[in-house]
């Protein structure tokens, strides 16, 4: 043997050596909730590079929040755009990301960021919400006991009822007495696309989006908590594009609050 295939055999040996491949199904999830020192034992990387990887770091998370859907899991993420974040990545870290099967560490770190942003909205949501509700009890306890609920309220959760005229309508699909629907309706065709169709579907007991009040809170939400709002109410009249102009347009209408 050469002594020139000597040393391509040596570099291959070594680099197959340090080739690192994806963890299993279990391990991969596992890591997602593992602590700092067990995450860069499953790196296998020496000092020097885990300080690159931390530079890269911010590289990483400003790409992540312009490239990907913050407000949907992983698993929801659009395929091409997922496609197009990793090819970023190899070509942005090339020599720390050659050694790992599928770039496998940007995954994991795309998934921990997007766990912790989820976990974030749902504190904030939290907090917000029981600071609502602080505000409302301190409120009714200076009105009369009898007052209704204020407009600004949430919508409750309606369950089935059946009408007293008929013993089988549902009440949650009725009209509420309050309903705006002028300004609903302006609201709804005020989106990129015109959505006015779904006037009657918002303003109803169930939807509880009946008047410029309830938008504006419903505004406030976290996005994700709101998007899983929508979904529930008007899934089956909407596809995922005009759900995201829906949701677009309350983000712009929160801008507006601020």
């Amino acid at each position: 043997m050469t002594r020139h295939a000597q040393t391509m055999q040596a570099t291959s040996t070594a680099h197959a050596a340090s080739y690192i491949p994806r963890p299993s199904d279990a391990d991969f999830r596992h890591l997602q909730h593992s602590n700092h020192s067990d995450i860069v034992r499953a790196l296998d990387m020496t000092p020097d590079a885990f300080e690159k990887l931390k530079v890269h770091s911010k590289k990483l998370r400003e790409e992540m929040q312009a490239s990907l859907d913050s407000s949907k899991k992983f698993a929801d993420q659009d395929p091409s755009a997922w496609s197009r974040f990793v090819q970023w990545a190899r070509e942005t870290m090339p020599s720390l990301l050659s050694r790992y099967e599928d770039a496998w560490p940007v995954e994991l770190y795309v998934r921990i960021n997007l766990m912790k942003h989820v976990a974030y909205e749902r504190h904030r949501f939290k907090k917000a919400m029981a600071k609502y509700k602080q505000t409302r009890v301190l409120r009714s306890s200076s009105s009369t006991a009898a007052a209704e609920m204020s407009p600004a309220d949430p919508p409750p959760p309606y369950e089935e009822e059946e009408d007293p005229a008929t013993g089988s309508e549902d009440c949650g699909s009725q009209m509420h007495p309050d309903a705006v629907l002028e300004n609903i309706e302006n609201f709804l065709k005020s989106c990129d696309f015109d959505l006015g169709h779904l006037t009657g579907a918002f303003v109803t007991r169930r939807a509880g989006l009946f008047n410029l009040e309830r938008l504006e809170l419903i505004a406030s939400w976290p996005a994700a908590l709101r998007r899983d709002h929508l979904e529930r109410h008007f899934g089956t009249m909407l596809d995922d594009v005009e759900i995201e102009v829906l949701n677009k347009r309350f983000i712009e209408m929160n801008r507006a609050q601020l």
